[in-house]
């Protein structure tokens, strides 16, 4: 809305989208001033300037502030703008042309402001420590919240004089009701009335939250403006958030009127940073000015009673941790003794009791137990269904699901609110606590379903009517407190921890086998292939005593069994590479090498392996010194250049190419083989990958072995592949200056 509308014309649809905080104008209790710095120049001012200064606003536009004040007067404010701390200063006391002035100074947005308020010297001379300090002693000793609300209520008005004094409550959903309330017994009671947040929009909350306290001393005010109504500097509305004079919405002034309110004031009670709530202080019958320093007491009251919530809060939640300390103990206990989560379903009355429900399942992928008053089988998977597609593993939690989820009408009996979470991992496992449906009454300021009116023109307002009117609310459970969260997310933590206990034992038993695996492969499988070896070597000398077709026979099976000898080494060799590598123990023998010379070697052995398949195998070698393990690298080369061999068709051709590009050493091997697929290529230095042929053979550690040699070295290994004319595998190592 457009806050220059007269109340007349607002359109409340939009309340939301108000620029309350730039409304052109002021109250007209006071002037306001805009001044340039570093002069001090006026460069706005509202329109009723002549009432405090005899001057008109053309007289005083673009003159120095010192043109309207003594030279004392003038120190004054000079000295409040060096200082800067505007909570200590303000207000200034002032004396202009003969009147007693309160200046109020702050600087927002790029501008600073100076308001003044007349004040009377009774006002001065009144002290208010001694109404005060009976205010504080009693907030002191408020040990409950309701308690702490009554207090302030109370004391608020005995301060003010206000005939009705409330303590509005913010709820969750932006809604809120009266908690406390000191009136005139002539006045109807607004206690535990309820109101919807419509009727104090998003906007203004955050104005609360910038400003403690707010006052309306009239509302039946008539708007001054502020000249000019563009910043001259910015060319924008001058944002009055921090103004006690700031102008009010026409709507909120028109609500005022609807319920029959003649003057207001308001103190934020904020609480962690969160708008919890406000002292609601409001004049029937005739205007209620009140000074700056009776104010400034009221906002002392609102700052520590605030603190005093938190407080408050804070206490009755460690009650509620220490009530259910025991419980979360027991649950660790289940949680340990039996599957995480499944476990804690041998303490259903704890399991219950942790979060003050009523009903509890328990679910791991599809297997299901419960606990308690649930929905059937059929309903829970149902519903968990719908929790694993929309939520994430973080707590979870409503009370009214029928809201949210289609089904919940259906099992809001026993299923009203739900609170859930989920464990990482495979199968999926969850816990829901259930809490059924509890139908309660709830008295509204008016219909909450009518925020607005509209007449016969069209014409839209605030409601007029406050009558009572009251709902019964359905598919609501009692609502999830902050203790019972807290209890879930410190349940869900030790589900976790001990989750993940149980995966480092399983995962420190695995490095376990691992290794004994490992010394058998190194020791028990290594010996009785060497003794194989031997043993083939000895029949090859015993081939020439018999007859031709034994010795052929002979010589045919020593080579088999010589061939399955050196793949089983190559196999053991490689499972120890990878264990090494994965249990970070993998170490190198550095020393400087020439890389030129490591490549023709591993071509001069495999030479004759591409020769037998017709294969081209050339290079073009122009790399420098490198300092690297020379056995390591000579694996990597011999494990890249023998896939090439291996799946380049015969008459294909390998090229290798070694080069130094700026510090770094580059190798390259290309082929015209069949190139690795798309889909595949993602996975090529995984464990175990093999490329799809029906006649593969070793580990499959070859490349990832490759890959964790070249990333020792500090280097970097990558392949890019052209399905159907060959791949290319390319590593670098850092070269020696």
């Amino acid at each position: 809305m457009n806050a220059e509308r007269s109340p007349e014309t607002a359109d409340l649809t939009n309340c939301d989208l108000e620029p309350i905080h730039i409304p052109a104008s002021i109250q007209p209790h006071g002037v306001l001033l805009v001044l340039r710095e570093p002069d001090l120049t006026i460069v706005q001012t509202s329109e009723n300037v002549r009432e405090y200064f005899d001057r008109a606003v053309d007289g005083i536009l673009g003159q120095p502030l010192s043109s309207l004040l003594n030279g004392s007067e003038f120190q004054i404010i000079q000295n409040a703008v060096a200082n800067g701390q505007w909570e200590k200063v303000n207000p200034l006391r002032l004396i202009v042309g003969g009147k007693l002035l309160d200046g109020i100074i702050h600087r927002h947005a790029g501008a600073l402001i100076l308001e003044l308020e007349s004040t009377s010297a009774a006002t001065r001379s009144q002290s208010i420590q001694h109404s005060l300090r009976p205010a504080l002693i009693s907030l002191q000793f408020a040990r409950t919240l309701q308690a702490l609300c009554d207090t302030v209520v109370r004391e608020v008005r005995d301060l003010t004089g206000f005939e009705r004094v409330m303590l509005y409550r913010f709820h969750a959903n932006g809604d809120g009701s009266v908690d406390s309330e000191s009136k005139e017994p002539f006045l109807e009671p607004y206690l535990h009335l309820h109101y919807p947040a419509s009727d104090i929009p998003k906007q203004a909350r955050e104005l609360y939250l910038k400003n403690w306290l707010r006052i309306i001393p009239d509302a039946r005010y008539v708007p001054v403006p502020i000249v000019p109504t563009l910043r001259p500097d910015t060319g924008t509305p001058l944002d009055l958030s921090l103004s006690v004079l700031r102008s009010v919405s026409p709507v909120h002034l028109e609500y005022m009127a609807n319920m029959g309110v003649r003057a207001s004031m308001s103190i934020s009670f904020i609480v962690r940073d969160r708008l919890w709530g406000l002292i609601s202080c409001v004049n029937h019958s005739a205007p209620r000015p009140v000074a700056f320093e009776l104010r400034s007491a009221c906002e002392v009251l609102g700052r520590l009673a605030s603190l005093q919530i938190a407080a408050v809060e804070e206490h009755e939640a460690e009650v509620a941790r220490l009530s259910r300390r025991d419980t979360r103990t027991e649950l660790a206990r289940a949680l340990r003794a039996g599957e995480v989560l499944e476990g804690a379903i041998e303490s259903p009355n704890e399991l219950l009791s942790l979060v003050n429900a009523e009903g509890a399942a328990i679910l791991r992928g599809s297997e299901l137990q419960t606990c308690g008053t649930t929905p059937s089988s059929a309903e829970i998977e149902a519903l968990t269904h719908w929790l694993n597609e929309r939520t994430d593993a973080e707590p979870f939690s409503t009370s009214s699901l029928s809201s949210l989820y289609p089904g919940g009408a259906a099992i809001a009996n026993v299923a009203s609110g739900i609170l859930t979470f989920a464990l990482p991992g495979e199968p999926r496992r969850r816990i829901i606590w259930f809490r059924p449906e509890v139908l309660k009454n709830i008295n509204w300021g008016g219909d909450p379903r009518k925020p607005v009116e509209t007449d016969r023109s069209m014409r839209i307002s605030p409601r007029r009517s406050f009558e009572l009117w009251k709902q019964e609310v359905r598919f609501h459970s009692t609502l999830w407190a902050a203790p019972d969260l807290e209890a879930a997310e410190n349940f869900r933590r030790d589900a976790v921890e001990i989750d993940l206990e149980r995966q480092v034992v399983r995962e420190q038993r695995a490095v376990r086998a691992r290794d004994d695996l490992v010394a058998v492969l190194s020791h028990d499988l290594r010996n009785p292939l060497g003794v194989i070896q031997m043993q083939a070597a000895v029949l090859l000398q015993t081939v020439g005593s018999g007859s031709e077709e034994f010795s052929r026979r002979i010589q045919s099976s020593v080579d088999h069994i010589q061939r399955a000898v050196r793949r089983m080494n190559t196999l053991i060799r490689d499972l120890l590479d990878l264990a090494k590598l994965e249990a970070g123990r993998f170490t190198l023998q550095c020393t400087r090498c020439q890389i030129n010379e490591l490549v023709e070697e591993s071509l001069l052995i495999l030479r004759p392996l591409a020769e037998a398949k017709w294969i081209t195998l050339t290079s073009d070698l122009h790399g420098d010194v490198v300092y690297a393990d020379r056995d390591r690298i000579f694996q990597v080369l011999s494990n890249l250049v023998g896939n090439a061999i291996k799946f380049t068709p015969g008459r294909g051709s390998i090229f290798v190419r070694a080069e130094t590009v700026n510090t770094e050493v580059r190798v390259t091997v290309s082929d015209t083989g069949p190139g690795i697929p798309p889909d595949q290529l993602a996975n090529v230095f995984d464990r175990y990958w093999q490329a799809r042929r029906s006649d593969q053979e070793g580990s499959g550690l070859g490349l990832f072995i490759a890959k964790g040699i070249i990333e020792a070295h500090g280097g970097k290994i990558w392949t890019e592949a052209h399905p159907g004319t060959g791949a290319t595998f390319t590593f670098i190592l850092p070269g020696v200056s």
